[in-house]
């Protein structure tokens, strides 16, 4: 459990969504063993967030490559949790997400991705 389910969730997104970005999740379809299906078929979902620019030095610290962006997704409003089988739009590019973490409050997704 979170710091921000349910409604205080809700009024965080209501806050920060008209300052953040459209984007648009796209998440991957999978058959009934869970596996994506191939060739990929995505259903796209709105999101609200940012790309966090990465400075060198923070990019060594965490092990992230240089090609690889951290996007910072609300939840609140998201009909979809994003995995690592997805790809998002957001911030000028499209990017396959390798890597999805929360933050502590539970308020946004922080995603890992590569150029897709």
């Amino acid at each position: 459990m979170s710091l921000l389910d349910g409604s205080l969730r809700a009024a965080f997104g209501a806050a920060l969504g008209p300052l953040l970005l459209d984007g648009m999740l796209h998440v991957a379809a999978k058959d009934a063993g869970g596996g994506v299906i191939l060739p990929p078929v995505f259903a796209d979902v709105p999101v609200k967030g940012h790309r966090d620019e990465i400075g060198d030095r923070q990019r060594a610290d965490w092990g992230i490559p240089d090609r690889a962006a951290r996007l910072i997704v609300l939840q609140a409003g998201v009909a979809a949790e994003p995995t690592p089988d997805d790809e998002i739009t957001l911030a000028g590019g499209r990017w396959r997400i390798s890597a999805v973490e929360r933050d502590p409050a539970g308020a946004a997704w922080i995603l890992t991705g590569m150029p897709a």
